[in-house]
């Protein structure tokens, strides 16, 4: 009796690892990549095409703001270079967090070695938001003054520098805080 419960449990046990297996391979196949306001190029994964078409790759966009097509092959270059700066600063974030949690988790471990690697992980993560900031500046630039105003009904997350939605009326304000409904971290 104890025995054929046991056959039983096994492969029960083995087809809900499957699964479970499978369904987070599946979301994080279907989530896509937090991307930059740059936009990035079409992923292309084994058996399966996923395409996304960027705002400034949008006949329907730029219809709407009307933008040249020197408009569109500089703001292309833009796009480009920004993301090529992006994956360049995730390497270089993912190897400076990895060595200042490996830092941290020796016994004991050496607090100026902790200092010096804090100290470049902020200078690191800092560059991702002055990279973005200067990217908008950048967009700015390119675009006309009617053009920008147009972006930020038609592309909203064309402008967004920060982790706030921010929406343009008659003033610019903030129509939410994301971290409002966050528990603060120690």
């Amino acid at each position: 009796m104890v025995h054929s419960r046991f056959s039983l449990v096994i492969p029960i046990v083995i087809l809900g690892l499957g699964w479970v297996g499978c369904s987070q391979r599946l979301s994080s196949e279907a989530a896509s990549p937090e991307g930059e306001n740059a936009g990035q190029a079409a992923a292309k994964r084994p058996g399966r095409v996923v395409r996304t078409v960027q705002w400034w790759q949008d006949e329907s966009i730029v219809a709407k703001l009307q933008l040249t097509d020197d408009q569109v092959v500089a703001i292309d270059e833009l796009m480009v270079a920004t993301a090529h700066e992006a994956v360049d600063q995730r390497k270089q974030e993912r190897q400076v967090s990895l060595r200042y949690l490996r830092a941290l988790a020796q016994d004991p471990y050496d607090p100026e070695l902790v200092d010096m690697l804090s100290g470049r992980l902020i200078e690191v993560l800092a560059s991702e938001h002055r990279r973005r900031i200067d990217n908008v500046h950048r967009l700015r630039d390119i675009l006309t003054r009617e053009q920008w105003t147009k972006l930020w009904e038609v592309a909203p997350e064309a402008v967004k520098v920060g982790r706030f939605q921010i929406v343009r009326g008659p003033a610019i304000s903030v129509t939410g805080d994301p971290g409002a409904s966050q528990s603060p971290t120690p």
